[in-house]
């Protein structure tokens, strides 16, 4: 652990409400279900708390410390603690603000806010830089959406084509009388013509 007290930022969404929720707190980091089952201490340092209310999470089930500027989670839990997606081991693994951890149904990332920026104003979410991440995604969903409605438009005209193309093979032709057969049956019209009737 390093000398100086160092602050991290915490954020996730309710997984009932899906509302963002945000916490500072120092490092180490506790989180668990229950902040009288986490440990008070760490190497000699004050633990801060996070409380997470949910069956899926243990009492105690993360640590978040910090070494030479970088932040490690280990897992302290029965259910597990998953990084990226994959299970961390209890000895611990590096974290980096890109990371997602999964604490039972919570996904959360963790920031190191610098001491200076401890105090600061805490920033609107709905129109910081973290927000912009989640707008770059709406054009691309739109378009998205416009492709394959397109895709779906030429997929259907192309088999109403083939369709009318198969009925109209499927259709009975007319047969056309041939032409042998109407010029003898002409002839034969015109030769009853001929025949002299006496009276």
């Amino acid at each position: 652990m390093s000398g100086a007290p160092v602050v991290i930022q915490l954020s996730w969404q309710d997984p009932v409400t899906g509302e963002s929720q945000y916490a500072s707190r120092q490092l180490p980091v506790a989180i668990g279900r229950e902040a009288s089952k986490m440990p008070v201490q760490l190497e000699h340092l004050p633990v801060s708390h996070l409380e997470l209310d949910h069956q899926q999470v243990s009492r105690c089930h993360a640590l978040i410390s910090i070494v030479n500027r970088q932040l490690y989670i280990a897992d302290q839990s029965a259910n597990g603690t998953f990084l990226n997606g994959r299970l961390i081991q209890q000895s611990g693994q590096a974290l980096t603000p890109k990371d997602t951890i999964r604490i039972g149904p919570f996904k959360l990332t963790a920031v190191i806010v610098d001491k200076a920026d401890a105090n600061s104003t805490e920033l609107n979410r709905d129109y910081s830089h973290m927000a912009k991440g989640e707008l770059t995604a709406e054009p691309n969903t739109i378009l998205g959406w416009l492709l394959g409605g397109g895709v779906l438009l030429l997929l259907g005209i192309g088999l109403w084509f083939a369709a009318q193309a198969l009925l109209n093979q499927a259709r009975p032709k007319p047969e056309l009388p041939a032409e042998s057969s109407l010029n003898t049956s002409n002839m034969e019209l015109g030769a009853l013509d001929e025949i002299p009737t006496t009276v």
